[in-house]
């Protein structure tokens, strides 16, 4: 079994996630927007106010992060990165 990378950050607000998961990706907003096929001002706005967005683009998010093996636990916030 492969040493699995694990990151956790606890108590992580929507708007931190976000800027979290585009950073560890290296992604600019403009390039995370166009691979989740939203525009560059709804993950702009994700990231400046503090607040979830419709329950849609909610979805569409967390499934992009699994996609590129980035869980979300939603009951704690806590994010891991890597197969336990």
């Amino acid at each position: 079994m492969e040493n699995a990378i694990i990151l956790k950050v606890k108590t992580m607000d929507f708007q931190d996630q976000v800027k979290f998961v585009r950073m560890h990706l290296q992604l600019s907003q403009e390039e995370l927007a166009r691979q989740m096929g939203i525009s560059f001002a709804t993950v702009s706005r994700w990231e400046r106010e503090n607040r979830k967005p419709q329950l849609a683009l909610l979805g569409k998010f967390y499934s992009f992060c699994q996609r590129n093996g980035i869980e979300i636990d939603l009951f704690d916030n806590t994010i891991c990165d890597g197969e336990i």
